[in-house]
């Protein structure tokens, strides 16, 4: 399971739409473009698509409009389906003045899941030490099990990510793991 308490700054991909959910409560529905920065100088960007919801009402989804930038914070999902990764966020608030013009993600990653056989310690071509290792999370999707691959790889704090707590909760073979990961626009889709 995969959970992020994150400020996400974007651009309002259209207009917002007001929905019931099962339980008879409103809200509001609205995509998200966010441009994510390759990982590497020669690796391209990626923009992807967020789907943000938020309690809300008629007159809430007349704020939105193509092309505003805004920063929503809340719990951000990542869903797994084949091959498609898809992004949710559930807003608690929505900035529409945010002082930050780029965009970003930035937050805290909760990982619960399956931890890789070895965490391994490397040294890199300018001599910078940094840890490197994959854990997986299982989701139900219907009958079906989707399992999504996280490689996590810790810099030093200049570079912007740090593992705020690893806890191992079982034998490395095994290795059932919960992860809270903090980072800065550091995210690699």
């Amino acid at each position: 399971m995969l959970i992020d308490n994150s400020k996400v700054n974007g651009v309002v991909a259209g207009a917002a739409s007001l929905r019931t959910s099962k339980d008879g409560k409103s809200y509001m529905s609205f995509n998200l473009i966010v441009n994510v920065p390759g990982s590497r100088n020669n690796m391209p960007g990626q923009e992807i698509l967020i789907s943000v919801s938020k309690e809300g009402t008629q007159n809430d989804t007349q704020s939105f409009s193509a092309g505003q930038r805004i920063e929503v914070e809340g719990i951000l999902t990542f869903r797994k389906n084949g091959d498609n990764l898809y992004f949710n966020i559930k807003a608690t608030n929505i900035d529409f003045n945010p002082e930050e013009t780029k965009d970003r993600i930035e937050g805290t990653l909760e990982f619960k899941g399956t931890l890789g056989n070895k965490v391994e310690e490397k040294t890199d071509k300018k001599g910078n030490q940094f840890i490197i290792f994959s854990a997986f999370s299982t989701d139900k999707v219907g009958e079906e099990f989707q399992f999504t691959l996280v490689r996590f790889i810790r810099f030093n704090a200049q570079r912007g990510l740090h593992v705020a707590e690893v806890k191992d909760t079982g034998d490395r073979t095994v290795g059932s793991v919960f992860i809270q990961w903090t980072y800065k626009s550091g995210l690699s889709v």
